[in-house]
């Protein structure tokens, strides 16, 4: 078997998508093990997860130690390096010798970090500079110049105000599969170490909120629908191979097994998730639409473009994203109504489903890829051309037109059910005035009807996906499969799934596709299409314009932050309710208490 490994940017990350015996699958604690021996006995590379399992096995410590000492010797200002050299100094703390605990240490006390690239490197840090306050001791020193009861108060409040935050109004780095692992880690490190019982009762409890709203969109794996940021091109391509599907597979034991250092991180605590959760994981015996109220990076300055900062019925400088999913037992189609939220790593939407083979693809999705130092200047408080800089050290595809993430303000997306249309109105842009997409390279069948009815249909064996674009288009061989690209301004895809055991043949799906209606008459005009869905549903959608179903608004409700059958959450209460067979479980994070567990 071909095992690929898939790096990250600069870093380290190993992934590995491996068949799976049953037996493997069995216990946590089981997953746990499997985990912990992977990285203690295969060759992954210099990384902290691989030393500090050959540290914590006896015969394996001197390798170990080693690897530890070539990771401190050239001190990165890498803040998610920092987190997982802090990571193993607190879970080794008792077997690392004096002169090791020390050289950290003094890397505190002594070297700088770059700023911030996220909410993820700022849970990171404040987590680990919290627990060095408690660790290092009463003489602990800090890069900072400030005190330790300085840094310590510094921390705690931040992380007390990010968990209000998220639990009351939305997560800004919402649902990322690449950075919400390392939050994940960062709860789970301080519910075990934290020195106080407040905070560890908090960490928990936000541990298992964020489990709970990244069980409601997965699939097998996959971290399904629209997210924040998204930076590993292979999980883009492949949603299966992200940082988040390797807490996936230790916590749920479905999906293909895969490995990541963070999900190492995971396996050396006793921290499992609740019952509910994992139900929530993997039941996914009925369809079911959820509703998810999130936030947008923060905004120093206006986005500055016009008649483009409002994008129909959701204003793109306004703080709250809502984000809609549709989840059926074999695919999940999610989105957020486009425009611009995160300054780069956007990923809008896209359409999902379970593949045959997991190192195949299993994607489906379209984008402009927006490049524009005008685009950054909401986001980052430096001149515009100064921030493109810094971003492209950062993220080697930014500012390509392969870029797989990118939010433009000249997107709008309308999705009801299984069905979705993205709009483009592409303004005056110097670079890529064009539309891009992403076709799964792995299918049965492959129907380009272009000249007649305009549908691209495809048969991956148990989900049928349609794809109708608003302008011509050409498809061409890229990297990971088929690549869909048109140089039109103005544009757009209709897109339409549906599962083999509700559509019948591939036949009869890619006929009543055909047979469906798009009037495309007001287009050209203002950007303006009415669709008639095989479900009978009728759109009727214009580009920052109304959007309705059958003639009524489609929105989120005002007060609610999670809404579906599965998940409940009053916007502001900070009370979260899991609904499952068992009955509800309520992570209540002002009482500081879980209502309804099952243990």
């Amino acid at each position: 078997m071909t095992i690929p490994t898939l790096l990250r940017r600069s870093t380290l990350l190993v992934l590995l998508l491996l068949a799976v015996p049953a037996q493997a699958q069995r216990t946590i604690e089981t997953r746990k093990d499997t985990v912990f021996a992977f990285f203690r006995d295969a060759d992954t590379g210099l990384n902290y997860a691989a030393a500090a399992a050959r540290v914590l096995e006896t015969a394996t410590r001197p390798d170990g130690l080693a690897m530890l000492e070539e990771l401190t010797t050239i001190v990165t200002p890498d803040p998610t390096e920092r987190f997982r050299m802090t990571t193993v100094y607190v879970r080794l703390h008792d077997i690392l010798p004096d002169s090791m605990r020390a050289r950290i240490e003094y890397i505190w006390a002594s070297f700088p970090l770059r700023p911030f690239d996220g909410e993820h490197e700022e849970v990171a840090y404040y987590s680990s500079l919290y627990l060095m306050c408690h660790f290092g001791g009463t003489d602990a020193a800090f890069y900072n110049g400030r005190s330790l009861n300085e840094n310590r108060n510094d921390a705690r409040a931040w992380l007390l105000h990010w968990m209000q935050e998220v639990t009351e109004r939305g997560q800004r780095q919402f649902d990322s599969p690449t950075y919400a692992a390392l939050m994940l880690v960062s709860m789970v490190l301080l519910r075990d170490f934290a020195p106080d019982e407040d905070m560890r009762r908090r960490s928990e409890l936000m541990a298992q909120w964020l489990l709970a709203d990244f069980a409601h969109d997965y699939l097998n794996g996959a971290y399904c629908g629209a997210h924040a940021r998204e930076n590993m091109l292979a999980s883009l391509l492949n949603p299966v191979a992200s940082d988040m599907s390797g807490p996936g597979w230790l916590y749920f034991g479905d999906g293909p097994q895969v490995y990541g250092r963070e999900q190492f991180f995971l396996a050396l605590s006793d921290f499992t998730p609740l019952d509910a959760i994992v139900e929530l994981a993997i039941n996914r015996t009925e369809p079911y639409e959820s509703w998810e109220r999130k936030r947008s990076a923060v905004r120093y300055r206006s986005s500055d473009l016009g008649k483009y900062a409002k994008t129909g019925a959701y204003d793109t400088d306004a703080e709250d994203v809502p984000r809609y999913t549709y989840m059926h037992p074999l695919f999940a189609m999610g989105s957020i109504p486009g425009g611009q939220v995160q300054p780069r790593e956007q990923h809008s939407w896209d359409v999902t489903w379970i593949p045959k083979d997991p190192q195949k693809p299993a994607t489906l999705f379209v984008m402009h890829p927006y490049f524009d130092p005008v685009g950054l200047r909401p986001f980052i408080p430096h001149s515009p051309e100064i921030a493109l800089r810094a971003i492209g050290l950062l993220d080697s595809y930014f500012g390509t037109v392969t870029q797989p993430a990118a939010g433009s303000p000249f997107e709008d997306v309308f999705q009801h059910r299984n069905t979705l249309i993205a709009l483009y109105d592409i303004g005056q842009v110097s670079r890529f005035p064009l539309v891009a997409g992403f076709l799964p390279p792995e299918y049965k069948k492959m129907d380009v009807d272009s000249t007649r009815s305009g549908w691209i249909t495809i048969n991956t064996g148990d989900v049928y996906l349609a794809v109708y674009p608003l302008a011509p288009y050409r498809i061409v061989d890229g990297m990971f499969g088929k690549h869909l690209f048109s140089p039109h301004k103005r544009n757009g895809v209709i897109v339409h799934v549906a599962g083999r055991n509700t559509a019948g043949s591939y036949e009869q799906f890619r006929k009543a596709v055909r047979e469906t209606k798009v009037d495309t008459s007001r287009f050209a005009s203002d950007a303006s299409i009415r669709y008639t869905t095989p479900d009978g549903d009728v759109f009727a959608f214009t580009f920052a314009g109304t959007r309705t179903v059958n003639g009524e608004s489609v929105m989120m409700k005002e007060d609610m932050l999670f809404d579906s059958p599965r998940l409940q959450s009053k916007r502001g209460s900070g009370a979260l309710t899991i609904r499952s067979t068992e009955g509800d479980v309520t992570i209540d994070m002002r009482a500081l208490r879980i209502d309804g567990a099952t243990r």
